[in-house]
């Protein structure tokens, strides 16, 4: 058996090569208004960077059976911090929401924290069958659901329940009461979208876009205006118009729309492209896996980028109200690039194990003989392996 290259870090640093670029070329003008430093954002996000590569070595190398054991407390600091950012002093204040932890030299988005603890947590509390009951999502997913709610943050909140809802079917979990969940949380999300202006102006801003283009319709109509005048190939680096005038929160929310005016669809698509190769790539190799825990693991974390690429690409192309989730690995912002680091280094850890179990030197004749002695009878990702059976 020959042994194959993986794709993971090749398509990984693509997308951070592309928000690197465009996050450096489309700040300049935002960070010398506003902060005096022409390179502040990129220089920012080049730390983080710094930082989530040394997590990424970390986590690739440590043991994913210590993951696993303290999968619980790594959840519970997380919860603990969605409960410190509500507190006045500890949680910075913009806007009317407490989003961000003040941690002195320097704030990080707890919310943020939860999206990879959640994917541990749940892969480990699914991987075990006595465990994979509907009761358990509710109960553990609640209470930072709730937390989150009150920061207020309802997208990210939905993405968070659509991520762990996602490893529950990939676990083998009953599919009837998941529908049953998903339609109480877009029931509740109802009145909470026109119970909160912000939300509520969004949402009709969604359904009447040329309403108020000078008001709440301003950064949608701006987001379809810079992606229209791109066209089939776009301006050219560096020479969007909309990002030094009109665009706002250029390097976060709105970066996708900066790309597209600059390169076009053809390079949208690209971008595109790389996202999908990466997804189908968690999942194929998901399947591999005969580890419950880690087989949820790599879907899970398939899943967290896939949804939350989705949303961020279906706010700029206005087929949902606008969110602020970031895109990943290329909107600025440390907190999501560190988490995701941290995820891709535990995958990265995976790989190595399922290579070393592949490619281990023995007689393979002999140990293909000896399988049925080593498998576990009772996989509980039939959804995720295809080759195991219920």
């Amino acid at each position: 058996m020959k042994k194959t290259k993986s794709p993971l870090l090749f398509l990984v640093f693509s997308l951070i090569f592309v928000g690197l670029i465009f996050i450096s070329i489309s700040s300049l003008g935002e960070a010398n208004s506003t902060i005096g430093d022409k390179f502040f954002f990129i220089k920012k996000q080049l730390f983080w960077l710094i930082l989530g590569t040394i997590s990424f070595y970390v986590t690739s190398k440590i043991k994913i059976d210590t993951i696993k054991k303290y999968s619980f407390v790594l959840y519970l600091v997380s919860i603990l911090a969605l409960v410190l950012v509500l507190i006045p002093g500890l949680g910075n204040e913009a806007l009317g929401a407490r989003r961000w932890l003040n941690l002195g030299f320097t704030s990080i988005q707890p919310s943020e924290i939860l999206k990879l603890t959640s994917v541990i947590y749940f892969s480990y509390l699914f991987s075990k069958e006595e465990k994979r009951h509907i009761k358990n999502l509710i109960f553990y997913l609640g209470i930072p659901f709730i937390l989150i709610i009150v920061e207020p943050n309802l997208s990210t909140a939905i993405l968070v329940s659509a991520i762990v809802g996602s490893i529950y079917y990939l676990s083998g979990g009953d599919v009837l009461p998941l529908f049953g969940i998903v339609s109480v949380i877009l029931l509740l999300s109802i009145p909470l979208i026109f119970l909160s202006p912000y939300r509520s102006a969004r949402f009709k801003t969604f359904l009447e876009p040329q309403q108020n283009q000078e008001g709440s319709s301003y950064h949608s109509n701006q987001i379809l205006l810079t992606l229209s005048s791109g066209g089939l190939f776009g301006k050219g680096f560096a020479n969007s118009d909309q990002k030094y005038k009109f665009l706002p929160k250029i390097s976060t929310d709105s970066i996708l729309a900066v790309i597209g005016e600059e390169v076009g669809f053809i390079g949208l698509f690209a971008v595109l492209l790389i996202y999908l190769s990466l997804i189908n790539y968690l999942l194929k190799f998901s399947q591999t896996i005969e580890n419950p825990f880690q087989s949820l693991l790599v879907s899970g974390t398939a899943c967290w980028i896939a949804y939350q690429s989705l949303i961020n690409i279906s706010a700029i192309a206005a087929l949902i109200p606008l969110t602020g989730v970031p895109l990943p690995f290329i909107s600025y912002g440390g907190s999501s690039l560190l988490t995701l680091f941290i995820a891709i280094g535990l995958v990265r850890n995976v790989e190595k194990n399922q290579k070393m179990l592949l490619y281990s030197k023995g007689d393979h004749s002999q140990n293909k003989k000896d399988d049925h002695h080593h498998r576990d009878p009772s996989h509980p990702s039939p959804r995720t392996n295809p080759s195991t059976k219920k």
